[in-house]
């Protein structure tokens, strides 16, 4: 996945007002620029409404309260993700789609979770020893033992490949 390109004010400033001055088309300056024309757009709308400042970078902290507000709003009001990121100043579509997501799943009780970055994925496993906190002897065994059995699964699916190979190369023959 790659990462998400961050643009300046002065840039975004400069390519919404070339589109608003009529410079040219909002696919034109967007193909000229290499951009996605979704986002330029998304620019526009947010210069439009909100000046500036619709412009600035945003914090993706958002209170338990507005995310129930907005996804009340998205239901009852039969918004667009793009008229309710207008409506309250929300940047990005993916953070309603996730919103709505967990809230589907998990209710209001996954909006309240602060979930971000790796923590969530690694929480499952096992806390890693530290220096300060060094192996048991029988962790060390233990440790080995799935290294051990790791490798000896990889060396029978090697050799199960290699005899599989070995044997189409025969019937070719």
């Amino acid at each position: 996945m790659s990462r998400k390109i961050k643009y300046s004010l002065a840039f975004k400033l400069a390519i919404v007002n070339e589109v608003l001055r009529g410079d040219d088309s909002v696919s034109g300056i967007s193909k000229q620029h290499l951009l996605n024309k979704s986002m330029v757009q998304r620019w526009i709308m947010f210069y439009e409404r909100f000046g500036e400042s619709g412009l600035l970078p945003q914090s993706n902290r958002y209170s338990l309260e507005t995310k129930l507000v907005v996804i009340k709003a998205l239901n009852d009001n039969n918004l667009s993700l793009i008229e309710a990121c207008l409506q309250f100043n929300i940047r990005s579509m993916g953070v309603l789609m996730n919103w709505i997501r967990i809230y589907d799943l998990e209710g209001i009780e996954g909006l309240s979770i602060e979930k971000r970055g790796k923590n969530r994925l690694m929480s499952s496993k096992e806390p890693r020893k530290t220096q300060s906190n060094p192996l048991t002897e029988h962790e060390k065994i233990l440790e080995e033992n799935k290294r051990l059995r790791a490798e000896v699964a990889f060396l029978k699916k090697l050799h199960a490949l290699i005899q599989k190979e070995e044997a189409e190369k025969k019937r070719k023959h």
